[in-house]
C-alpha cells in the first residue's frame, strides 16, 4: 500500500508541477492570439478548432482510450504480445477513420464556410484544419501509450513542449504576417515536431518487432466494446463542453465567439487540478482493481475528494473575485464584457473538476456504460438549454447552461459510485470548505473596495490576507488533518 501511495503521491506533484508551467504557457498562447488577431479572426480560429475536436472524437472509435485501460493489465499479466498488437490496431483504426472524416470535411468546407461560419477566411481555415486533425489524432495515441505505461515525465512533457513550440512559432509567424494563418502554421508545425520527438521516446517502451503478431481475434471486440463506450461518453462530454462555441457560432456573432473563448479557457485553467490528479492515478486505481486491493482503492477516493475541494474551492473564488482585470489585463478590453459569464462558469468547474475525477472510476470498475448515460444525459441538458438561452442572451446564457450541466453529471456521478466503491463521500468536510472559501472572498472584495493601488500590489495583498484567514479557517474548522498530511509528506 505504501508503495502505491508513493507512487501516487509522487506523481501527481510531477504532473500538477509540470502541468501548472505548461497551462501558463497554454494561457498565453490565448493571449497572444487575442493581441495579434482582431476579435472576429479569434473567434474563427476558436470555431473552427471546436469543430476538430468534435469530429475527433469519432477517429479511432476510442480504440485510442482502449489501450489506456487494457496496457496496464497486458503489463501486470505480461502479456507482451497482446499489448504491441491492440496499439499497431489502433494506429490502423485511427488512419483509417481519419480519412473517412478528412474527405467529408474537404467536400463540404465550402458549404460550412458560407451557412455555418458567414466568413470567407473559414475555407482555407477549414482545409488547412484537416491536417491539424490528423497530426492531432497520432499525437493523442503518443499521449495515450506515456499515460497507460505510467510514463508520467513523458506524458507531462509532452503538454509542455507542444506549448512551448506553438508560443514560440507564434512570435516567429506573427512577425511575418499578423493574421489567422500564422497561427494555423504554428500549430501544424507544432504538432509535427512533437510527433517526432516522442514517437523516439514511444518505441523505446517495448519491443516493436519482437512481440508484433496478428492481433488476437477477442482482443478486436474487446478494444472495440471498450472503446465505444469511451466514444459516447466523450460525445457527451464534447456536447457539453463545446456546444456552447458551436451554437453561438451559429446564432450570434464571431465576436461573442471570441469573447467566450477568451473566458473559456481562463476558467477552465482550473480543471487541470482534476486533469492531472485523474492522469496519474487512473493507471494505478485500473491495477489496483485489476489486482483485488479495493479496500486500497476506497482509502485513496476518501483523501482524493478531500483534498481535491481544498485546493479547487480558493482558486475558483480568487478568479472570480478578479475576473474583469484578468481579461482587461490578459485579453484586452474588448474581452472584458464576458466577466460575468465567466464568474458563471468559474463555479461549474468546480462540479466539472468533480465529475472527471468521479466518472473516471466507472471505467476502472469495468461499467463504462454509466459514465457514458450520465454523460449523455448531462449533454441533452445542455444542448436543449443551449438552444433555448443562446439565441436571446449569448455567452451569459452558455456559461449558464454549462453550469447546470456540470452540476447535473457530478452530483449523478457522486451517488451512483457509491453502489461499486465503498467510499464516504465528505459531505460535511466540503460544506466546510466552501465555509471557509466564502469568507475568504468576502474578506478580499472588502479590501479590493479599501484600498487602491498598484494592480499586482492590490492582487497581492487582496489573496495574500485573503489566503490566510482560509487557511487558518481551514486548520479551525478541521478540514485539514495534521496526520493525513504528515502520512503524504512521508511519501514524497
Amino acid at each position: 500500500k505504501m508503495s502505491y501511495t508513493k507512487k501516487a503521491v509522487q506523481g501527481v506533484i510531477l504532473v500538477f508541477t509540470i502541468n501548472i508551467i505548461a497551462a501558463f504557457f497554454g494561457y498565453l498562447i490565448r493571449i497572444v492570439l487575442a493581441r495579434n488577431l482582431t476579435v472576429v479572426e479569434y473567434g474563427l480560429f476558436f470555431s473552427v478548432f471546436t469543430l476538430i475536436n468534435f469530429v475527433g472524437i469519432f477517429i479511432g472509435f476510442g480504440t485510442g482510450e482502449a489501450l489506456l485501460k487494457y496496457i496496464p493489465e497486458f503489463i501486470a499479466k505480461k502479456e507482451n504480445n497482446k499489448l504491441v498488437s491492440s496499439i499497431f490496431y489502433t494506429l490502423k483504426i485511427t488512419f483509417v477513420t481519419f480519412l473517412f472524416f478528412a474527405v467529408l470535411m474537404f467536400f463540404s468546407a465550402n458549404f460550412l464556410a458560407k451557412n455555418y461560419f458567414k466568413n470567407d477566411l473559414a475555407l482555407p481555415v477549414l482545409l488547412f484544419s484537416i491536417i491539424i486533425m490528423l497530426l492531432s489524432s497520432v499525437k493523442t495515441i503518443l499521449k495515450l501509450i506515456f499515460q497507460a505505461f505510467q510514463k508520467m515525465m513523458l506524458y507531462s512533457m509532452m503538454y509542455l513542449l507542444e506549448n512551448l513550440f506553438i508560443l514560440s512559432l507564434l512570435f516567429l509567424f506573427f512577425s511575418f504576417q499578423k493574421n489567422i494563418f500564422g497561427a494555423v502554421y504554428s500549430y501544424i508545425f507544432a504538432f509535427f515536431i512533437i510527433i517526432i520527438i516522442f514517437s523516439f521516446f514511444a518505441l523505446k517502451l517495448f519491443d516493436l518487432f519482437k512481440h508484433r503478431k496478428p492481433i488476437e481475434k477477442n482482443l478486436i471486440p474487446l478494444l472495440h466494446k471498450y472503446g465505444l463506450q469511451v466514444t459516447i461518453t466523450a460525445f457527451g462530454g464534447i456536447v457539453v463542453i463545446y456546444t456552447d462555441t458551436l451554437l453561438l457560432t451559429y446564432f450570434r456573432t464571431l465576436d461573442e465567439v471570441g469573447v467566450y473563448n477568451a473566458i473559456v479557457p481562463t476558467a477552465m485553467i482550473l480543471q487541470f487540478i482534476a486533469t492531472s490528479i485523474i492522469t496519474v492515478l487512473f493507471p494505478m486505481f485500473v491495477e489496483l482493481w485489476a489486482l483485488g486491493k479495493k479496500s486500497y482503492l476506497a482509502d485513496g477516493l476518501k483523501l482524493l475528494y478531500k483534498y481535491f475541494f481544498l485546493i479547487i474551492i480558493p482558486g475558483v473564488l480568487i478568479v472570480f473575485a478578479f475576473s474583469e482585470t484578468i481579461l482587461r489585463l490578459m485579453f484586452g478590453e474588448g474581452y472584458v464584457s464576458g466577466a460575468v459569464a465567466m464568474q458563471i462558469l468559474l463555479i461549474g468547474i468546480i462540479f466539472l473538476g468533480l465529475h472527471s475525477l468521479t466518472s473516471s472510476l466507472f471505467l476502472v470498475v469495468g461499467k463504462p456504460e454509466i459514465s457514458t448515460r450520465i454523460m449523455i444525459e448531462g449533454a441533452l441538458i445542455n444542448l436543449v438549454l443551449n438552444l433555448i438561452i443562446i439565441p436571446k442572451y449569448g455567452y451569459i446564457g452558455a456559461a449558464i447552461t454549462s453550469l447546470l450541466a456540470y452540476f447535473y453529471i457530478a452530483l449523478r456521478c457522486l451517488l451512483k459510485l457509491r453502489n461499486f466503491i465503498e467510499v464516504k463521500i465528505p459531505w460535511i468536510n466540503w460544506l466546510k470548505t466552501i465555509f471557509a472559501g466564502f469568507v475568504m472572498l468576502a474578506i478580499i472584495f472588502f479590501l479590493k473596495n479599501m484600498i487602491s493601488l498598484n494592480v499586482y500590489l492590490e492582487a497581492f495583498i487582496c489573496v495574500f490576507i485573503g489566503g490566510l484567514v482560509y487557511s487558518v479557517l481551514a486548520f479551525f474548522l478541521k478540514i485539514i488533518d495534521i496526520k493525513e498530511i504528515k502520512d503524504i509528506i512521508k511519501q514524497i
